[in-house]
């Protein structure tokens, strides 16, 4: 199954090898109160293995791409232009 992307920013066409998803966090001690009130920030990154005619392997932040192409049928054939 070929998933063909673009970019929405830069343009240009991928070939979709594989997605990510990781979650990450950290904590740090406080400036006054050490780690008695740590300042903690978290959040998720979705990322995505694309490459393009050159084979050369890329990642992408996924809200930039969008799907051109799954096996040759746009998403809204595949889907009956009903997808959510």
């Amino acid at each position: 199954m070929a998933i063909i992307v673009t970019h929405v920013d830069k343009g240009g066409r991928f070939v979709v090898l594989g997605a990510s998803v990781s979650k990450w966090a950290t904590s740090t001690g406080h400036v006054l109160f050490g780690d008695l009130a740590p300042v903690e920030k978290s959040g998720v990154v979705r990322s995505v293995a694309v490459c393009g005619a050159d084979g050369k392997i890329q990642f992408a932040d996924a809200d930039q791409l969008r799907v051109v192409s799954i096996d040759g049928k746009t998403p809204q054939e595949l889907l009956g232009g009903g997808g959510a």
